[in-house]
């Protein structure tokens, strides 16, 4: 068990400094390595308390630089797809939630890492696809940030208004996901005190992110932050595919 919480503690300072930095990233990299520890219902549930914390953070001392009409024409769509991620997550076992969440993580960092630009992005049908998948993806697996990044990153949102959107729109999908979680007892007071005793490490590493937004380049942080995002997936498609292996 005290492994489990070491590991919980590092992905919670390594994603916490990301989320930070940028407004995204958070359960990027923290969902991957807690799935390497706990079950996919503990780590969802989770991520959407500890997401709601973070991103009120980040929202609140960066809530000039949101472009709202761009994060509220996503909810619709994103409210949609929540409904199908609770589903997902009663289906389908860990070893296959992990496998999907670790080829999620991997995909995106990959697509970053070559520049590819997903067509059809900026319009109003790219939104709906991105909202929906990352509303799925939020309660299936924990991951909504993925489709929502590429949508941000390909209209070429500034630095400081790609972060503040990103978790300002991340904010809205944490609600949303835990008044689900709630109505669907998929909630428990187990899943609130692991939370609560991952906290201050997420504080930390926001603490820290937040500081070197200034001061680190946008090529080195990118450059990081997708080397721990492509590890942090590689670990869940090798975790989730051990566990399937009879």
């Amino acid at each position: 068990m005290a492994e489990s919480y070491a590991v919980a503690l590092l992905a919670m300072l390594l994603a916490g400094g990301v989320a930070g930095l940028t407004g995204f990233g958070f359960a990027l990299v923290s969902s991957p390595l807690l799935l390497l520890v706990f079950d996919p219902p503990t780590v969802v549930a989770v991520m959407l308390v500890l997401s709601l914390l973070i991103n009120s953070a980040i929202a609140l001392d960066s809530w000039r630089q949101v472009r709202v009409r761009p994060v509220l024409s996503l909810l619709p769509w994103a409210l949609a797809g929540l409904l199908l991620g609770a589903e997902v997550l009663q289906v389908l076992g860990a070893g296959q939630i992990r496998l999907l969440a670790g080829v999620t993580v991997v995909v995106f960092a990959l697509l970053m890492i070559w520049g590819v630009e997903i067509p059809g992005l900026g319009s109003r049908w790219g939104t709906a696809a991105a909202g929906g998948a990352s509303g799925a993806l939020s309660t299936s697996t924990g991951l909504a940030g993925p489709p929502v990044v590429m949508l941000f990153a390909a209209r070429g949102f500034p630095k400081e208004s790609f972060r503040a959107s990103n978790a300002a729109y991340f904010l809205c999908i944490s609600l949303a996901g835990l008044a689900l979680f709630f109505l669907r007892d998929l909630l428990s007071a187990s899943h609130l005190y692991l939370a609560a005793a991952l906290l201050p490490a997420v504080l930390l590493g926001k603490t820290a992110g937040t500081r070197l937004l200034l001061r680190v380049s946008d090529e080195l942080f990118r450059r990081i932050t997708l080397a721990l995002v492509l590890v942090a997936g590689l670990a869940a498609v090798a975790s989730g595919l051990y566990a399937l292996v009879p």
